[in-house]
C-alpha cells in the first residue's frame, strides 16, 4: 500500500467522496539514444564525468571550486580528494569572464552510431546551486550535414530545446553565455520532451495489475489513458504533429490526487510505466497504452549456458542482457532476493523473451515476479500457509504450562478463559471463566509466566517474538489481547528486525482489546519482538490473535458495489506433481549447422541443446566466437566461406514426482525445465500445496482506492464473515472524472 495520511483514509471512507484528480507525465523520448554513443567535451575538470548525465541521477554534495561567490564555506561542499571522486556530472574547465562570455566556449558533442528521432532535448544544469548558463546553442547533424540550429536563452535549471529535424546522428551543445566567472555544468540530458496531462485533458484512465503469487504465468501490469487531441498532435497524418517522435518504451507516470476536507489536495505516489506502442487516434481523441518494465522485455535471450549455476546468477544474466536504463541512484532497475544464491540448477534457459525467462526463474525459485510503483523489477520470495502468508516461528521468554501459539495464528475464538489467581480476576460467577481441565487444556492462546506487581509494572517484562520464513513489509501489526475478560496491557513496545539489524521501534499505549501498531520503516522485516511494558496490577499478559496487514483497509459492504461480490472455490487438492528434468548427451557428434556465407558477423541458433561445440571455417578465418547451450555468435573474416558447427546434442528427460495431499480432489501439475534436483521438487511442491489449500477467491466492484497494491493484505467482509484476511491478486483502477475499481482477492483461511 502506498503511504497516505489518516485524513485521506477517513475522507475516502465517507459516504460521499470529495473530488479526485489525476495527472499523467508522458515523455516523448528516444529511449535508445541514452545507450548509443558517448558525450565528449573540449575540456573538463578532473572530477567531471558523463556516466550519470544520460539518466535521472540523485547527486550528492558538489565539490568546492574557486569560482566567484560559489564556495560559501558553509560545510556543504566537498573538498576534492586525490583519488576516488564521487559522480558529479559534467563540469567544464572553461570559465566565463567578467561579462559572462567565453574566450573559448565550452562544447559537448554526442555522436550516435545510428540515426535517432526525437522532438528535442531537455537539459538539466546545476540543481544543487540553482545555477544555469544564460544562453546555449544546439546543433543537430545527420551524416555530417547540419540539419538544425537552435539558439536558446536559458532562464532556469532546466531548458527544453525543440527541433524538427527528422533524424539526427550527432548533437553539439555550445555554452555561449554564463554568470561571471563560472564554469558550465550539466547534470542530465533527456533525449526528448516531457508532457503533462491533467483532468481537463484526460477523458479516461485504466490500470490493471495482476500478479500470480506462484509465478506460473507472467504478471499483467498495464495502463491506458485517453486524452482530448483537438490539434491532432498525435495523428500520424499530421505533418506538423509529433506522432513520429513518440517512441516505444518512453516513460509514463500516472499520479492520483484527492481533495481533503480542508480543501488541500493530497497526491499519492505515482505509478511508473513505459509506453508499449504508438498511440491510436480517433474522433479528436488519442489513446496511449503502457506496461510495467517486465512487460517491455520482449527481446530474445539466447545466451544461457549449461552447467550448475544459481538462480540468482541466471536471473542477473538475463537482466543484464536486457540492457535496461539505470535508476536515479545509478543502480540497476531490479532487486533479486539473496535467497536465490542458494538455489541451483544444471539446466539452460530456452531461447525465449527476457520476460519469459524471468518467469521460469521466479517460478522455480518460489518467488513473485512483479514491478513496483517505481518500475523496479522484483523477484521476491512468497511464503504461504493455510492461515496466511506470514508463516514462521513463535518464541517467548516464559509462559504458563497451558499457553500455546497455534490458535494465535488463526485467532482464538474461545468465549471463555481459565480461572486463575490474579487480583480481582476470578469472579466465581460461573460466567466466562472455567476450571483448567486435566487433559488437553490448549486453545486459550498465549499466557505469560511473568505477572505485574502492585504498580502494574514488571521485574522481567514478558517478551515474545515472531521470526518469519521470508521477509515482509509490515506497516501494520495487529495484536488482540484478552477477549473473554476484555482486559489489555497499558502499553507495549514492538521492535522490527531485518535479520540482526533493528529497523524500527514503536512504543504505543493500549486502550482496547486490540491495538494496531504502524511503522513506515518495517521494510523486508524478518522478525518482530513484542514487549509488554505495563498493565493492570497483578496480571499476566494474554494474546489471543496476532495478524499483519499491509494496510488497515477493509473491502467491506460500504465500499463494494451492491450485489457485485462473487465467490469462487477451487477443487480440493489431491496431489501436487512436479517434473524433475535431466539432460543426457549423445555418444556421437552431429552437424548442428553448415552454410556458405559472406557475412562477417553470424548468429546461429541450434535446434536444441548441444555441448562440445566445434567450429570449422573453410575458405576463411574464425576471428572470435561465443558459444552458448542453444546458440553461437561468430565473427568471421571477409569473403565467401563455409561455416560448419558440430557438437553433441542433449536429450531432455523428465521424471514426474507426486506429492499426495488428500484422498480425493484435483491433481496440480508443475512443469519447469529449471527444476533439476529432488530438493527443488520438494520445495516447489510444498510451496504450491500450501497456497492451493486456500481455496476461496472473491471478486468485487468497488469505489476504487489507488493507494492499494497487488500483494497487499487487507480485511474482507463477506456475507458470512465480518472481517477476514485477504490477499489482493488483481486490482483495476479506472478514472473518468471519478474513481472506480475492481478487485480479486484470495481468502487467507
Amino acid at each position: 500500500m502506498k503511504s497516505v495520511s489518516n485524513a485521506y483514509k477517513l475522507s475516502m471512507r465517507g459516504l460521499l467522496r470529495n473530488r479526485s484528480y489525476v495527472r499523467i507525465t508522458f515523455g516523448n523520448v528516444d529511449t535508445t539514444a541514452a545507450t548509443d554513443g558517448e558525450w565528449v567535451s573540449n575540456g573538463e575538470l578532473p572530477f567531471s564525468e558523463f556516466e550519470t548525465v544520460d539518466y535521472p541521477y540523485q547527486y550528492g554534495s558538489p565539490y568546492a571550486v574557486l569560482e566567484l561567490n560559489r564556495w560559501a564555506l558553509d560545510g556543504k561542499a566537498l573538498i576534492l580528494p586525490t583519488s576516488g571522486t564521487v559522480q558529479d556530472g559534467f563540469a567544464s574547465n572553461h570559465m566565463s569572464d567578467a561579462e559572462g562570455a567565453f574566450s573559448t566556449p565550452a562544447v559537448i558533442t554526442r555522436q550516435f552510431s545510428t540515426p535517432h528521432t526525437f522532438p528535442g532535448l531537455t537539459l538539466t544544469f546545476d540543481t544543487r546551486y540553482q545555477e544555469w548558463p544564460l544562453q546555449i546553442t544546439a546543433r543537430f547533424y545527420l551524416s555530417n550535414a547540419l540539419v538544425d540550429t537552435q539558439v536558446v536563452p536559458v532562464t532556469g535549471v532546466e531548458v527544453v530545446i525543440n527541433t524538427r529535424a527528422a533524424q539526427v546522428d550527432k548533437v553539439t551543445i555550445t555554452f555561449d553565455m554564463a554568470l561571471p566567472y563560472r564554469r558550465p555544468r550539466l547534470e542530465e540530458v533527456l533525449y526528448g520532451l516531457n508532457k503533462q496531462f491533467v483532468n481537463k485533458d484526460i477523458i479516461s484512465t485504466q490500470q490493471k495489475h495482476d500478479v500470480d503469487p506462484l509465478s506460473r504465468r507472467l504478471p499483467t501490469e498495464t495502463m491506458e489513458f485517453t486524452i482530448i487531441d483537438y490539434e491532432h498532435n498525435y495523428d500520424p497524418d499530421n505533418p506538423a504533429g509529433i506522432y513520429a517522435y513518440v517512441d516505444k518504451n518512453s516513460p509514463i507516470e500516472i499520479q492520483f490526487g484527492y481533495e481533503l476536507p480542508d480543501g488541500s489536495v493530497e497526491w499519492i505516489k505515482s505509478d511508473k510505466y513505459v509506453l508499449n506502442g504508438k498511440p491510436t487516434t480517433k474522433d479528436n481523441q488519442t489513446t496511449f497504452t503502457g506496461t510495467g518494465l517486465i512487460g517491455s522485455l520482449t527481446k530474445t535471450f539466447y545466451k544461457s549456458k549449461l552447467g550448475s549455476k544459481s538462480l540468482f546468477a541466471m536471473a542477473e544474466e538475463v537482466l543484464l542482457d536486457a540492457d535496461l536504463t539505470l535508476t536515479e541512484q545509478g543502480t540497476h532497475p531490479w532487486e533479486i532476493d539473496e535467497s536465490l544464491k542458494q538455489m541451483f540448477t544444471t539446466a539452460a534457459l530456452p531461447i525465449d523473451t527476457h520476460m519469459n525467462c524471468l518467469q521460469l526463474i521466479a517460478h522455480a525459485a518460489r518467488c513473485r515476479l512483479f514491478t513496483d510503483d517505481d518500475n523496479i523489477i522484483h523477484i521476491k520470495p512468497f511464503g504461504v500457509t493455510v492461515t496466511g502468508i506470514y508463516s514462521g516461528q513463535w518464541a517467548d521468554n516464559g509462559h504458563l504450562w497451558y499457553s500455546e501459539w497455534e490458535t494465535v495464528d488463526k485467532g482464538n475464538t474461545s468465549e471463555n478463559t481459565y480461572a486463575v489467581f490474579e487480583l480481582n480476576r476470578w469472579t466465581l460467577d460461573g460466567g466466562n471463566q472455567v476450571i483448567i481441565p486435566d487433559d488437553n487444556p490448549n486453545g486459550r492462546g498465549y499466557i505469560s509466566e511473568a505477572m505485574t506487581n502492585a504498580e502494574g509494572t514488571f521485574i522481567t517484562a514478558p517478551v515474545f517474538t515472531r521470526t518469519f520464513d521470508v521477509s515482509h513489509d509490515l506497516p501494520v501489526v495487529a495484536i488482540r489481547f484478552d477477549t473473554p475478560m476484555d482486559e489489555y496491557p497499558a502499553s507495549i513496545q514492538v521492535k522490527y528486525y531485518k535479520d540482526t539489524v533493528l529497523l524500527d521501534t514503536q512504543t504505543v499505549p493500549v486502550n482496547s482489546i486490540e491495538v494496531f501498531v504502524s511503522s513506515s520503516l518495517a521494510i523486508d522485516c524478518t522478525k518482530i519482538e513484542v514487549s509488554f511494558l505495563s498493565g493492570l496490577p497483578y496480571r499476566r499478559m494474554r494474546v489471543s490473535k496476532v495478524y499483519y496487514r499491509e494496510t488497515d483497509f477493509t473491502l467491506n459492504f460500504s465500499s463494494i458495489a451492491e450485489n457485485s461480490q462473487a465467490i469462487s472455490k477451487i477443487d480440493e487438492l489431491k496431489a501436487v506433481t512436479v517434473a524433475r528434468y535431466s539432460y543426457a548427451a549423445s555418444d556421437s557428434t552431429t552437424n548442428l549447422y553448415e552454410e556458405t556465407t559472406t557475412e562477417t558477423e553470424l548468429h546461429v541458433e541450434f535446434s536444441g541443446l548441444a555441448q562440445d561445440i566445434q567450429i570449422n571455417v573453410s575458405g576463411g578465418t574464425l576471428v572470435s566466437s561465443n558459444i552458448y547451450a542453444r546458440a553461437a555468435d561468430l565473427v568471421l573474416s571477409s569473403g565467401t566461406k563455409t561455416v560448419t558447427i558440430t557438437g553433441r546434442t542433449l536429450q531432455e528427460n523428465s521424471v514426474v514426482v507426486s506429492y499426495p495431499v488428500a484422498l480425493t480432489g484435483e491433481v496440480d501439475k508443475e512443469e519447469n525445465p529449471l527444476i533439476t534436483n529432488d530438493s527443488m521438487c520438494l520445495a516447489l511442491a510444498n510451496h504450491v500445496k500450501n497456497y492451493l489449500q486456500m481455496r476461496n477467491t472473491y471478486d468485487a466492484d468497488y469505489r476504487g482506492n489507488p493507494e492499494m497494491e497487488v500483494g497487499d493484505i487487507i480485511g474482507l467482509q463477506t456475507r458470512y464473515t465480518n472481517e477476514m484476511d485477504a490477499l489482493i491478486l488483481v486490482d483495476e483502477i479506472s478514472f473518468n472524472g471519478s474513481l472506480s475499481g475492481k478487485m480479486k482477492v484470495k481468502g487467507l483461511i
